[in-house]
C-alpha cells in the first residue's frame, strides 16, 4: 500500500504545531517560574538590607568577635570652671575677677557641674541591639523566612528558623549570593565588619505552583494540538481536492476515449505545472494510439496486397488445367508477392526491434566514405535507367556502428533520391568530417516536400503523393527505419525540401579514430 500524502502532511503539520506550542509553553513556564523567583529574592534582599542597617548600630567589637575595649577612667566632678584664684589667671580674668569659692548667691554665680543638655546620649545595650537584629515586618504564617548573622571570625551572633547543618557563608563584599539549598532559597551577603548574613524562605510553595502551571500549560497545548490536528485534516482534505479531480479525470482516460483533458484553470497555482505535463503526456499517447492505429491498418493493407496476388494467383492457376509456361508465369509472380511481403515483414520486425531497444547492431570502426562509394557504385545502374546523373564527393571518415545497417540507410536515402527524381535530374553524395561529427548529406532535383506533409516524412508507411506509391515499390518504411538505425548509433537525421526544387537528407554521426 503507497504512503498517503494527506498524512504525511498531517504528520508535519502536527510535527510543526507541536514545536511551535511547546515551546511557547516552556518559554512561557521559565518566564513565570524567573518571575515568582525574582519575587522570592526580591523579598529576601529587602530582608538582607534590613538586616545589615541593624548591624551598622552595632559597636565593632560585637562583629569582630574582639574582646570589648575597656570602659573610661571617671575624672573628679568639678564642674566645667575651675575656681578663679587671685593673682591668676582662669578661664574668665585674674583673681578677683574668677568666680568666688562655694555657691554664690540665689540666681547669681554659675552651676555647679555641666548642664544637663550637654550630656552624651547614651549607647543602646547589646540586649536591645540584639532585639533590634530581626527580620522586618510581622511573622508570615506560611513560608516563614529565617535568617542568620556571623561574625567575622565565624561565631553566630543571632539566628532565627536556621536549618539545621547549615553551613557558614563566605559571599564576596558587594556581590550578593543566590542559591537553593533543598526546597530552600537562600541569599548571602557581606555586612558591616566583614560579618555575613544569610536570609532564606521555603520555595516549595513555588514547586507546586510551578507543577500547577506546567499542567495547566500541558492540558491547554494538548487541547490546541488535537484542535489543530482537526483543522489540519479538514484543511488537507480541502487542499487535496483538485488532485482527486486530476486522479478523476486521469482515471476516464482509456484506449477507447482519449479526448479527456485536465482543466487547469480551475486549478491552484502549483498544480497547473502538474496538469500542464500530465495533458501533454495525454497528447502524446493519443498521437501514439493514433499512429499504432494507423500502422496497424497501414501494415494490414501493404500485407493484403501480395496476399491478394498469392491468393488470385493460385486460384487462377487451379480454375482448370495449364501448361508449364502459364504455371511458371503463376509461380513466378506467387514468388515475387512473397519476396514483397518477406521484405515488408523484415522491415516491421527491424522497427519493433528499434523501438524495443534490441536492435541488433555489430559496433566496430567503420570507414563510412567507402560505404557511401560502394553503395553509389550499387546504385549506378539504377540512376542510369532512370537517366539521373549520381554524383559523389566523400573524405574518409571513421565512425563506430554496424556497416550493414549504416550501408542501409545510405541505400534508402539514394534509393528515394533516384526513384521520386526528374528524368535528366542529379542525385549527389556529399560526405565531410568537422569537429567529431561525420556528415552525409544526400541531395536531389525531384519533386521536393510540401510544408504540409514535412512533420510526417519519417512516420510509418507515410507516402507524400501517389508518386510514392505502390507502383514504384514503396512501402512507406524506408525513412522510418533510416531515423531508427541513426538515432541507435547516437546520432540525428533531417532534411530541408522545397516544392518543385528538390530534397537534401542529412545524416550526422559521432565521429571516431580510425582503425
Amino acid at each position: 500500500m503507497g504512503r498517503s500524502i494527506r498524512l504525511r502532511l498531517l504528520l508535519w503539520y502536527a510535527a510543526v504545531l507541536l514545536a511551535v506550542v511547546g515551546g511557547f509553553a516552556l518559554l512561557l513556564y521559565y518566564e513565570v517560574r524567573a518571575a515568582r523567583l525574582r519575587e522570592i529574592d526580591a523579598q529576601l534582599d529587602a530582608s538582607a538590607a534590613a538586616l545589615e542597617s541593624a548591624l551598622r548600630l552595632f559597636p565593632q567589637f560585637e562583629l569582630t568577635g574582639e574582646d570589648p575595649p575597656p570602659p573610661p577612667r571617671p575624672r573628679p566632678d568639678k564642674g566645667p570652671f575651675d575656681k578663679g584664684l587671685p593673682g591668676k589667671k582662669g578661664p574668665f580674668g585674674k583673681g578677683p575677677k574668677g568666680p568666688p569659692d562655694g555657691p554664690g548667691p540665689p540666681g547669681k554665680g554659675f552651676p555647679k557641674g555641666p548642664p544637663e543638655s550637654m550630656d552624651r546620649p547614651e549607647r543602646p545595650s547589646r540586649e536591645r541591639l540584639l532585639a533590634g537584629l530581626n527580620l522586618p515586618g510581622p511573622p508570615e504564617a506560611t513560608n516563614p523566612a529565617y535568617y542568620a548573622v556571623w561574625r567575622a571570625d565565624g561565631t553566630l551572633l543571632k539566628s532565627a528558623g536556621l536549618p539545621a547543618d547549615t553551613p557558614t557563608p563566605d559571599p564576596e563584599p558587594g556581590r550578593p549570593a543566590f542559591w537553593f539549598r533543598g526546597w530552600n532559597r537562600e541569599l548571602a551577603v557581606r555586612g558591616p565588619h566583614r560579618s555575613a548574613i544569610l536570609v532564606g524562605r521555603p520555595a516549595d510553595h513555588l514547586a507546586e505552583g510551578m507543577r500547577t502551571f506546567a499542567w495547566q500549560l500541558a492540558g491547554t497545548g494538548a487541547a490546541v494540538l488535537v484542535l489543530g490536528l482537526a483543522g489540519g485534516w479538514l484543511i488537507s482534505r480541502r487542499v487535496l481536492r483538485p488532485v482527486a479531480a486530476i486522479s478523476a479525470t486521469a482515471s476516464k482516460i482509456s484506449a477507447d476515449n482519449l479526448s479527456e483533458r485536465i482543466d487547469a484553470d480551475v486549478l491552484d497555482a502549483e498544480l497547473v505545472d502538474l496538469a500542464r505535463v500530465l495533458n501533454e503526456a495525454f497528447d502524446r499517447l493519443q498521437a501514439a494510439f493514433d499512429r499504432q492505429t494507423r500502422f496497424t491498418a497501414d501494415a494490414s493493407h501493404e500485407l493484403r496486397t501480395p496476399l491478394a496476388v498469392l491468393r488470385s494467383q493460385a486460384e487462377l492457376a487451379l480454375s482448370r488445367p495449364r501448361s508449364a509456361d502459364e504455371y511458371r508465369k503463376a509461380v513466378e509472380a506467387c514468388l515475387r508477392a512473397a519476396e514483397r511481403m518477406t521484405g515488408l515483414i523484415e522491415r516491421l520486425l527491424a522497427l519493433a526491434r528499434a523501438d524495443a531497444g534490441h536492435a541488433a547492431l555489430h559496433r566496430e570502426p567503420v570507414d563510412l566514405g567507402r560505404v557511401v562509394a560502394e553503395t553509389a557504385a550499387q546504385f549506378g545502374p539504377l540512376a542510369e535507367q532512370k537517366g539521373v546523373t549520381l554524383t559523389v564527393a566523400a573524405v574518409p571518415a571513421v565512425v563506430t556502428g554496424d556497416a550493414a545497417a549504416l550501408g542501409q540507410v545510405v541505400a534508402n536515402l539514394v534509393a528515394n533520391a533516384i526513384q521520386y527524381n526528374r528524368p535528366g535530374g542529379s542525385v549527389g553524395l556529399r560526405l565531410t568530417a568537422d569537429g567529431g561529427v561525420v556528415t552525409l548529406a544526400v541531395s536531389d532535383t525531384g519533386v521536393g516536400i510540401a510544408p504540409e506533409h514535412r512533420p510526417h516524412v519519417f512516420e510509418r508507411f507515410f507516402r507524400v503523393d501517389k508518386a510514392r506509391s505502390r507502383a514504384a515499390g514503396g512501402t512507406g518504411l524506408g525513412l522510418a527505419i533510416c531515423k531508427a538505425i541513426v538515432e541507435a548509433h547516437g546520432g540525428t537525421i533531417g532534411f530541408d525540401s522545397a516544392p518543385d526544387e528538390g530534397s537534401t537528407f542529412r545524416v550526422r554521426l559521432p565521429g571516431a579514430s580510425a582503425p
